[in-house]
């Protein structure tokens, strides 16, 4: 509903809010929505890959999977390519 799971290194955190104000405090340049349900730390992405019918997963730094939004896969690509 209302919550939101925060995951910081080892330690977990439980925010009543939802994502879209939580997204809006983030600092665009660090952190990015790749789906409705997940915002990453650009610097945990390890690596994109595709998965199935032109869906794509995140894999993060610490081996967590998280699926990205085809509507996102396009932007997050251009976020990456300018961190380079």
């Amino acid at each position: 509903d209302y919550y939101v799971k925060l995951h910081a290194a080892a330690k977990s955190h439980l925010l009543r809010e939802t994502m879209s104000p939580l997204e809006e405090r983030l600092d665009p340049r660090r952190f990015f929505r790749v789906h409705r349900s997940a915002i990453v730390n650009l610097d945990r992405i390890r690596e994109l890959q595709p998965y199935f019918r032109g869906e794509h997963v995140l894999i993060l730094v610490d081996g967590t999977r998280l699926k990205l939004s085809r509507a996102r896969k396009e932007k997050l690509e251009a976020v990456l390519q300018q961190r380079l």
